[in-house]
């Protein structure tokens, strides 16, 4: 138990958003508080967001113009992949992601700067190749997408029109995450975060909670 408990303090593991995860999954199992859950989403993200950036290490214009530039290019794709439904196939975001601009919700930006920034973090742990982090991020971000699909639309993010996505889709994912991870190796951005890294794997547990409750309960 102690070497649990140590390694868990070493890795800073950020206790406070499994709290606000398991606070989260209570108001989407009762009925009665699921409208406020899908509420709170988009600002539980971008408080969860601006607490992992809280403690990003080097923070300057580079680091700075890599994040706005992956931000903005994946929104113009979101806007594109809704208005055509020829990049992602045909969907529609919900209300769960918040206030939209051209029907894709603001937020949307920022949490892909999150998923590239957090699945880097993780594969360069373990790794120094910049050949291995880009493919093994983007790879990460894709298994993670598989999963985010199943439970966006109970959550009400967003809904395709044939109810699960083309492969199109994934496509499409891995190789935008492949150059956003490519961006943040090129330009030497440090991604060395542990909470990025725990919340990354603390979101898709929460998920996957999310999924089994819909199909077992």
């Amino acid at each position: 138990m102690n070497r649990i408990l140590k390694y868990i303090i070493s890795e800073r593991l950020p206790i406070a958003f499994i709290v606000l995860y398991c606070g989260g999954l209570a108001l989407y199992i009762s009925p009665l508080t699921r409208d406020l859950f899908i509420l709170v989403t988009p600002y539980t993200l971008v408080l969860v967001a601006a607490a992992i950036f809280s403690h990003h290490k080097e923070w300057n214009i580079k680091t700075v113009a890599v994040f706005v530039s992956i931000f903005v290019l994946s929104f113009m794709m979101e806007m594109i992949g809704v208005a055509t439904g020829k990049l992602f196939g045909s969907y529609t975001y919900g209300r769960g992601l918040g206030v939209k601009i051209a029907d894709v919700p603001i937020v949307i930006g920022l949490n892909w700067v999150f998923l590239v920034y957090a699945s880097n973090s993780i594969v360069s742990k373990y790794t120094s190749s910049n050949s291995l982090i880009v493919i093994g991020a983007a790879t990460l971000m894709v298994v993670y997408d598989v999963l985010l699909e199943k439970v966006a639309p109970l959550m009400e993010m967003w809904q395709f029109v044939e109810n699960d996505p083309p492969l199109l889709n994934y496509v499409v994912w891995f190789l935008m995450a492949l150059f956003f991870n490519a961006l943040i190796q090129y330009f030497r951005i440090n991604t060395q975060n542990s909470p990025a890294r725990w919340l990354f794997c603390i979101q898709f547990g929460f998920f996957m909670i999310i999924v089994m409750h819909n199909i077992y309960i």
